[in-house]
């Protein structure tokens, strides 16, 4: 038993190496099987580039051949080794021992299949099996399998392995790619190309709705000439930089995004963008909160971050955001950086008063980025600036009464005032506020500036100057200023010098007038002669027509200068040289003559003339109109010569009043110098110097005298001056040449004793010689003293002489015109009453009554007593200024009519001789009321000059006047009384009644005229109800209402003027009255400033048309403007 004990040990033993070795056969199998399909499918794989399925089948393939055979060749015969599974039989065994060792052949076969019998007590069958296992125990059956054979079968491994080797070391993408792409079947790999795709970008991140741009790059052998971007299935190409880089830009990125790279057959690996959202604006509003001065109105702006805005405003930014979680504001200018402040969800604010321009930034922020845009903007502050202004002036230099100013004024949101600043002194300055609409940017202005009489004087300068002040109310309101200017009044040598060339001019120019006027009378009476003797009118006669036109248009022109010169000369000696209240009302008479020499009817006469020759009218028609106009013509030549005389006349009286009024300064000048010299306190050296100021004003009186001289030899009729006026000249200067010699001498000792004293200063004769020197000054001071006031005494002498000579030349001249006009009312009532019953005889006869001849002679007659009375006439009109170019007038009307009568009485035409007899009757009733109208004028006017001795003179000259009114209107009652009592009836009653209403509104104009210069105090009140029962006793009178009620209010009126007479004496009416009133005329504006006019007027238009549905309050303001500028003008 032993014995197959042991070979069962060493069959198992077989078995195990038998396993052993064909576990180890099979690794090297498996080992060689997994190298060469491990090439295998890589290389199909790298050859032929399969899809996903063709890898998977490569890949599960591989596994499961592989796993397959190392299950059978290795884990399987491991199994076995480890007596897992059917091992091999032991007959098997046995075979396979006995044919590797020939001496065992069948033995141990046969061994195996005797112990499997089933007689197994048989000894026979069991010493056989001994017999035999002994034979072939010691034979070590492990030795049939040789283990090392196995190493000639590493060759299948080391020859696949060595290539793998070889593929890893040069070209190891057969191997890597291979293997991955298998590995990872399920991904897409593109083909092994001689070039691969790299994307550059460090992320693959983008903002949604901004562009992305993809950078590529390319690697390999060689490079694709084109790359195509793989987006949803559309292939788009990539933009080429150069020969390896390409790059592919996403205009807008929406949404999260996968693309593939692809060229000639090369597909990249599937890349993705992840898509982020920025800090974002959605939405943002801008309120404007402007400063309230600049009437600008608040606005909001949207999505406008560029402003620009007023200095002062409040800015109020608002976002609507979206994506963001902070916001802030960055301004350059102070490096200020204002936080949002956020109000909801994404809704941030930023407030913020700006004072100066600056650029700002808007920065956004959230967990990914900040905003990527720049959002920057720049706020424009625009300064409040300057406001502007200037001015354009004029400065009256005729009058020196007025300065003009007119210009503009310019500001970028308003005003606040515009005043005008002035000064007298040059120190002091005032000021007044000028009317101008303060909401108006852009505006003219224009101002009439009056200088004060009461501050202003010959010699005196005005300084002035315009200031505007804008209404900033941010920075306080800012001023500026025009330039300063000045208005120097000339002294009172240059006025009067320049009134006496301008008065010489106007003498002058009527002159020129006048020849004029001859020169025009002359053509009239050359074509009315023509015109007599012909049928038809030729172009001789049409040319004469025209020069007749052109000569009274010249002349019209020249009147109209010299109208305008006069008045503007008489305002500037009133301004400057006042005048006497009589000297006034002559200078204003003179000015109504001027003005009408040339009046309406005359005008429309030369009209009619100019019609009749575009007309070419019929020669009739030209013979008469050629007849008024020599008539008229006539009269106009009279009227220029009349004004020559009275403007003589009136120069004379002027000169004589001021030459007078200069004498009574030089008087009050020379007492004063003489009291200086006797009282001591001026040095002898001042006063030799004022003594010759008085000699040089004493040698200028002497030259307006010699000029008052020689104008009144110009007049035809002169004044008697003083036959000793040379010498009482001559006396005076003699005087005062005394007083200066005496004054220069004593100047001179003192001189000189002063240079004694300093050479002789301590001698001893110089106490002495002091004594004498002061005795001889004494003594000379009073010599000058002597001679100063005998030269005062014989000045004082002059000027008495002067006003005697003036008091009485005038008293005479105009007690003398007086007589000659009463004279010729008397005259014209005679004439008056001849040619009334003339009239009356010729309505009664017939042509052939032998009266007829007669009454014709009486008729002509009756002009020739016309004409005498005319030529009187016109010689008193050139003395008396209140004969008015009226009664020049009538008294031309009255000479025609009664020639007009002379001529029809010639040709036998009684009735229309009869007519021009009533026209001329009714001319000189005219004529003959209206002298005796001036008659009663002259008669009050020297009633009041006796009453009122000093009226007529300068210090007077503005006083009201009502001495002697009581006196006329007492009467004026006597004779209304008497009247009453009378009982006249019929024409007689009618006319006394007429002259007692005329005389009666005399008075009640006196009155009038009285009141003007009360100024409105109680005492008018009363003298307002005197006029009125005054105007009630006129009606009275006209109306022949003459009743005891009327009798009784005139003694009311008497009564009435006793106790204003009386009140005026106690108030102190009489005293002088301060300042002067100012002569009115008319300014005329220089052209420079007509601008200004004119645009003021524009912008009243254009204010004029602001819309009814404007706000009340500026309403009102423009109409509190239009009432200023209204007033202004």
């Amino acid at each position: 038993m032993g014995s197959n004990e042991a070979l069962k040990n060493q069959l198992n033993s077989y078995k195990a190496k038998f396993y052993k070795n064909k576990a180890i056969k099979g690794a090297i199998v498996f080992g060689a099987l997994l190298i060469l399909s491990f090439l295998l499918i890589n290389t199909i794989e790298y050859s032929g580039r399969l899809g996903n399925a063709g890898r998977a089948i490569l890949l599960y393939g591989f596994i499961l051949l592989n796993f397959a055979v190392l299950y059978s060749k290795v884990i399987k015969n491991l199994m076995l080794l480890n007596k897992s599974g059917d091992q091999l039989s032991n007959e098997e065994a046995a075979e396979q021992i006995g044919k590797h060792f020939p001496e065992v052949s069948d033995k141990l076969l046969n061994i195996i299949q005797l112990e499997s019998l089933s007689d197994k007590d048989n000894e026979l069958l069991q010493a056989s099996i001994r017999q035999k296992s002994t034979e072939i125990q010691h034979i070590p059956f492990v030795n049939a399998i040789d283990l090392k054979a196995n190493r000639k079968y590493l060759r299948y491994i080391y020859a696949p392995g060595s290539i793998v080797v070889l593929l890893l070391l040069f070209l190891p993408q057969f191997i890597t790619e291979s293997s991955t792409r298998i590995i990872n079947y399920n991904n897409d790999f593109q083909p092994e190309a001689p070039f691969k795709f790299l994307v550059q970008n460090n992320q693959l991140n983008g903002f949604k709705d901004e562009p992305f741009t993809i950078d590529i790059n390319t690697e390999g052998r060689s490079n694709p000439e084109n790359v195509f971007v793989v987006i949803n299935e559309r292939k788009i190409k990539a933009e080429k930089i150069n020969a390896d880089e390409f790059s592919y830009k996403i205009n807008r990125l929406r949404q999260k995004t996968t693309f593939k790279l692809e060229s000639e057959g090369v597909l990249s690996e599937e890349y993705t963008i992840d898509v982020f959202e920025r800090p974002s604006i959605s939405l943002f509003n801008i309120d404007l909160d402007f400063p309230e001065y600049t009437k600008i109105k608040d606005e909001q702006v949207q999505n406008s971050g560029n402003l620009t805005v007023p200095e002062g405003t409040n800015i109020r930014w608002i976002f609507n955001t979206k994506e963001t979680e902070s916001l802030a504001i960055n301004f350059d200018s102070d490096s200020l950086n204002l936080a949002g402040d956020k109000k909801a969800n994404d809704v941030f604010e930023v407030n913020k008063t700006l004072s100066k321009s600056s650029a700002y930034s808007i920065q956004l922020q959230n967990q990914y980025s900040g905003n990527k845009d720049s959002l920057l903007f720049q706020v424009e502050v625009i300064k409040d600036r300057f406001p502007e202004i200037n001015l354009d002036q004029f400065q009256d230099t005729v009058l020196y009464k007025n300065v003009v100013l007119g210009g503009k004024i310019k500001d970028d949101y308003g005003f606040n005032r515009l005043t005008f600043h002035y000064s007298y002194d040059d120190s002091n300055y005032e000021f007044i506020s000028i009317p101008i609409n303060k909401s108006l940017n852009d505006q003219s202005y224009y101002h009439i500036f009056t200088l004060d009489s009461a501050k202003i004087q010959a010699g005196s300068e005005l300084k002035y100057y315009m200031q505007i002040s804008d209404n900033d109310a941010v920075n306080g309101s800012k001023t500026n200023r025009s330039a300063t200017y000045s208005f120097k009044i000339p002294s009172k040598e240059e006025l009067e010098e320049e009134i006496e060339k301008s008065s010489q001019q106007i003498q002058q120019k009527v002159d020129e007038s006048l020849k004029q006027a001859e020169e025009l009378n002359r053509k009239i009476e050359e074509a009315d002669e023509r015109l007599k003797t012909k049928k038809e009118m030729d172009w001789q006669d049409e040319k004469l027509m025209q020069e007749i036109l052109d000569q009274k248009e010249k002349l019209a022109q020249q009147m109209e200068q010299l109208k305008k010169e006069n008045e503007l000369n008489n305002s500037k000696q009133n301004q400057f040289q006042p005048q006497s209240e009589e000297l006034k009302q002559k200078m204003k008479q003179l000015q109504d003559i001027m003005n009408n020499v040339l009046d309406d009817e005359l005008k429309k006469m030369y009209d009619e003339l100019r019609e009749l020759l575009e007309e070419n009218a019929d020669i009739e028609e030209f013979r008469d109109q050629m007849q008024d106009l020599r008539e008229n013509s006539q009269n106009l030549e009279e009227d220029l010569e009349r004004t020559l005389e009275l403007f003589k006349k009136l120069e004379f009286d002027k000169k004589l009043e001021n030459s007078i009024e200069d004498l009574e300064e030089e008087i009050e000048d020379q007492e004063e110098l003489s009291k200086e010299t006797e009282s001591g306190e001026k040095s002898n050296e001042e006063l030799a110097d004022e003594q010759e100021k008085a000699l040089e004003d004493l040698e200028k009186l002497e030259e307006e005298l010699k000029k008052l001289e020689e104008l009144n030899q110009e007049r035809k009729n002169p004044d008697p001056l003083p036959d000793d006026l040379d010498e009482q000249l001559e006396d005076i200067k003699e005087e005062q040449e005394k007083a200066q010699e005496s004054l220069e001498e004593e100047s001179s000792e003192e001189e000189n004793g002063e240079k004694e004293e300093e050479n002789e200063e301590g001698e001893q004769g110089e106490e002495q010689e002091s004594k004498e020197g002061q005795q001889k000054q004494s003594q000379s001071r009073q010599n000058a003293a002597k001679s100063q006031k005998r030269a005062t005494g014989k000045m004082q002498e002059l000027k008495q002489s002067l006003e005697n000579m003036q008091s009485a030349a005038q008293m005479e001249q105009q007690q003398e015109n007086l007589e000659h006009l009463r004279d010729l009312v008397d005259n014209l009532v005679t004439l008056s009453f001849n040619q009334e019953n003339l009239m009356n005889e010729f309505k009664e006869i017939r042509q052939s009554d032998p009266r007829y001849v007669k009454l014709s002679q009486d008729q002509l007659k009756l002009q020739d007593d016309s004409k005498i009375i005319q030529d009187s006439l016109v010689s008193l009109s050139q003395r008396v200024f209140q004969i008015s170019s009226f009664v020049m007038k009538e008294l031309a009307a009255m000479n025609f009519q009664m020639s007009g009568a002379v001529e029809t009485l010639k040709e036998k035409r009684i009735s229309q001789a009869v007519g021009k007899q009533q026209f001329a009757m009714t001319s000189i009733n005219n004529l003959a009321l209206l002298l005796d109208d001036i008659v009663q004028q002259m008669q009050e006017q020297m009633a009041n000059q006796m009453m009122s001795p000093g009226n007529g003179k300068k210090g007077n000259k503005n006083k009201p006047q009502m001495g002697g009114l009581s006196d006329l209107q007492r009467q004026l009652s006597e004779q209304i009384k008497e009247l009453k009592e009378s009982g006249k009836t019929g024409r007689q009653l009618s006319e006394e009644l007429a002259q007692l209403a005329s005389q009666q509104e005399r008075l009640r104009n006196a009155l009038e005229n009285f009141e003007t210069g009360l100024d409105g105090n109680k005492l008018g009140e009363k003298i307002d109800k005197l006029i009125d029962q005054m105007e009630e006793n006129e009606w009275d009178l006209i109306n022949k209402n003459i009743t005891d009620e009327t009798v009784q209010r005139q003694q009311e009126m008497l009564t009435r003027l006793l106790e204003a007479e009386n009140s005026i004496q106690e108030r102190g009416e009489d005293d002088e009255r301060k300042g002067r009133s100012a002569e009115n005329y008319e300014l005329s504006i220089p052209e420079s400033l007509n601008e200004y006019l004119k645009a003021k007027e524009k912008e009243i238009e254009l204010l004029r048309t602001i819309p009814a549905k404007l706000n009340p309050y500026y309403k009102k303001e423009t109409s509190k403007y239009f009432k200023k500028i209204k007033e202004n003008n």
